[in-house]
């Protein structure tokens, strides 16, 4: 059997995947196909995607979201509470200030960073386990 492979580009990268298998075309299609549902979910540079969705309602509203997303938030969230934690899971608008990964990225001036350090505590975060909901 040859070796098959694959590359797209998501999630702000290239991902080639290779595999030897008498199937490894359907294989190859049915990974990326599973590669882009997660990116539509967990994307944070889409304004599509289902993060995106708990952003934008951030301080009005709980959003319900996939298993899987909540699973990674709850997880996420556990670890950036941790003490001695340097993980922050609500990190974004500060991330945000340079535009990191995009065309128009610059330094973040000291007032934009002062004016979203207020936004980026993880102890905001709050999920509900019984309805799957981000607040």
């Amino acid at each position: 059997m040859p070796l098959s492979s694959l590359s797209e580009r998501l999630m702000g990268t290239t991902i080639t995947i290779s595999l030897v298998h008498e199937q490894a075309d359907n294989l190859l299609r049915q990974a990326f196909d599973l590669l882009k549902e997660l990116e539509f979910r967990f994307n944070a540079n889409s304004t599509e995607s289902e993060l995106m969705k708990i952003n934008y309602q951030a301080g009005i509203a709980p959003v319900k979201v996939h298993p899987d997303l909540f699973e990674l938030i709850s997880l996420g969230l556990e670890h950036s509470l941790a003490p001695g934690s340097h993980l922050n899971i609500s990190i974004g608008p500060l991330v945000q200030t340079w535009r990191i990964g995009f065309s128009d990225a610059k330094v973040a001036s000291p007032e934009e960073i002062s004016s979203v350090l207020p936004l980026i505590d993880p102890c905001f975060i709050k999920l509900d386990s019984i309805d799957s909901t981000v607040f």
